[in-house]
């Protein structure tokens, strides 16, 4: 099943060149602000329109019910806390990875760079407090192609997800 999402709702094209180097410097900037202790709910809206621009850079998502709602309580930390294990370039080169390869996907080609693609994924979701063994149930017993998309959709619903929630919120929640 996968979700598709009018592009004649929102102001910009579903795909934007540059939008997860975009995003990841928007985050890692309200990180440093979070850090600080000076950051503010303006600061944390930019953060996640940014997120959703990027989003909207990998629609359609090949989504399972119940995947949002089982990764969100796996989830333990926000977007602003994975610069404590990757950098801000790796998380921006990772969202423009997933973007081309989910372009890749969507043409039912295996991009090249799959296995690099999958490693950072991995990455990036420890930084989240998250283990990609835990989402093997919504990957079993599918095609090459579709277990991709379906890790691409994983992903991009624990950037969003996460973009949306901070600390306290996923503490309460658990």
């Amino acid at each position: 099943m996968s979700i598709d999402v009018d592009s004649g709702l929102f102001p910009f094209p579903t795909s934007i060149e540059g939008a997860g180097e975009a995003a990841a410097h928007v985050i890692a900037s309200a990180s440093a602000l979070k850090n600080m202790n000076e950051l503010t709910l303006e600061s944390l809206e930019t953060v996640r329109k940014y997120v959703d621009n990027w989003i909207m850079s990998v629609v359609p998502l090949d989504y399972i019910p119940g995947m949002a709602e089982y990764l969100g309580g796996k989830l333990t930390k926000s977007i602003l806390d994975v610069f404590e294990e990757i950098s801000e370039q790796e998380l921006g080169e990772t969202l423009e990875m997933i973007t081309l390869a989910k372009k890749s996907l969507d043409k039912g080609d295996v991009p090249f760079n799959f296995a690099e693609v999958e490693v950072r994924i991995e990455r990036v979701f420890r930084a989240l407090g998250l283990e990609m063994n835990d989402f093997g149930r919504f990957l079993e017993n599918s095609n090459i192609v579709e277990k991709m998309k379906r890790t691409v959709t994983l992903f991009t619903l624990a950037v969003g997800i996460s973009s949306v929630r901070d600390r306290l919120w996923i503490a309460e929640s658990q």
